[in-house]
């Protein structure tokens, strides 16, 4: 009876100790499955690398009724994506606008995150993607987001943030070269 006694006690022990090693792997495991998950997830926000080029789009601006993507091919390109009452993208596209004269070859696009013109203002003009689509396959998450695009619609250089007037002269003037 002892002997019968102590195998089942092993056995409950054993199923024991199993149960416990499959919740610690599981604990182990689901930080990095949570990882994985929210990688892909996040991916759709990376936006535009360098090397990308830009996708064809029709967009809508303040001063014409659609514009393609492709018209910004053959003029290096300052594309900036801000978001309306964003006081960082505010300042960033002020700033740029107070150096933009010393760089006169230089195109400087905003992209707004609202799809509604209505009362927008800016020293550049100001496109919408009306469908999203555009924006969806060119947005970092956070905003200003810049993408300096070369005269062959690739992107050279991309960041997210607000910059001082100094850091943003220093570099397009590493992009673009001297300036005025």
């Amino acid at each position: 009876m002892k002997y019968w006694r102590q195998v089942r006690n092993n056995r409950v022990a054993m199923r024991a100790r199993k149960m416990w090693m499959a919740i610690l792997i599981l604990l182990v495991m689901l930080p990095v499955l949570f990882l994985l998950a929210a990688q892909k997830t996040l991916k759709r926000f990376a936006g535009l690398q360098p090397g990308d080029a830009v996708p064809a789009a029709r967009l809508r601006s303040v001063g014409q009724p659609w514009v393609e993507t492709s018209s910004w091919l053959g003029t290096p390109t300052l594309l900036v994506i801000f978001q309306p009452g964003c006081e960082a993208c505010r300042l960033e596209i002020a700033g740029l606008a107070s150096i933009a004269p010393s760089f006169p070859d230089l195109k400087i696009v905003l992209l707004s995150t609202r799809t509604d013109l209505a009362g927008m203002q800016a020293p550049f003009p100001i496109y919408v993607d009306p469908d999203g689509g555009f924006l969806t396959r060119v947005r970092k998450l956070v905003t200003p987001a810049l993408y300096w695009i070369d005269a062959s619609g690739h992107v050279q250089y991309a960041r997210t943030g607000q910059h001082s007037v100094q850091e943003e002269e220093r570099l397009l003037r590493g992009l673009v070269g001297g300036g005025r």
